[in-house]
């Protein structure tokens, strides 16, 4: 089927076709304008950030500061001032500034632990001393047990004697009198030198 237009109706239909190109290229181009706009404003943001970062050991006004997200080591170092004996042969300056973030200078000559980083999470600092004050405090509420006065209960409370294991030390105990030590553990059937390794430092004499 053919369908016949004039010159106006053509021009007509050109111009419609024209003018909805124009619109959607327009339209095309606004969305982009603005998504690159929210890039930028999202990118200002991040930008301007506030962070708190806490700088110890050798400088000359130890505190927490409020730091830029975007800054590094050395923008701290210049606001806390380093003292003249700091070791600063450890510290990354180009480092960026984390939140929540210990930094802690050394002074030249001073010893810090292999596993001790100058930059630290103060999170985690923290755990890491619970942590260490639980196990001392565990340790030091251990009580050990007296071999040679232990029922088979107080036995079965260390890990690794088991019921069989503790009538064992009973009857060994019973048939050959107090033990001399800790090591003569090893003469009980069913211990051996591992077993023995694990449980020795539950047990005195």
């Amino acid at each position: 089927m053919f369908i016949h237009m004039d010159n106006n109706e053509l021009n007509e239909v050109s111009s419609i076709s024209i003018n909805k190109i124009n619109k959607d290229g327009n339209e095309l181009q606004s969305e982009k304008a603005e998504v690159n706009m929210n890039r930028k404003e999202k990118l200002q943001k991040s930008e301007n950030e506030v962070i708190i970062v806490d700088i110890k050991g050798a400088v000359k006004h130890p505190n927490i500061y409020k730091m830029k997200r975007t800054d590094r080591v050395k923008q701290l170092l210049d606001k806390a001032q380093v003292l003249d004996n700091a070791d600063l042969s450890t510290i990354n300056l180009a480092e960026k500034l984390l939140d929540q973030k210990v930094i802690y200078i050394p002074k030249k000559g001073e010893i810090v632990a292999a596993n001790t980083n100058s930059l630290r999470n103060s999170n985690d600092l923290r755990q890491g001393q619970t942590l260490a004050l639980k196990t001392e405090l565990n340790n030091s509420q251990q009580e050990k047990i007296n071999l040679n006065s232990a029922s088979e209960t107080q036995l079965q409370s260390v890990d690794g004697i088991g019921p069989t294991k503790a009538k064992a030390i009973i009857e060994y105990r019973e048939q050959h009198g107090n033990f001399a030590s800790v090591e003569q553990l090893k003469e009980v059937k069913g211990i051996g030198t591992k077993t023995l390794e694990r449980i020795r430092d539950f047990f005195v004499v």
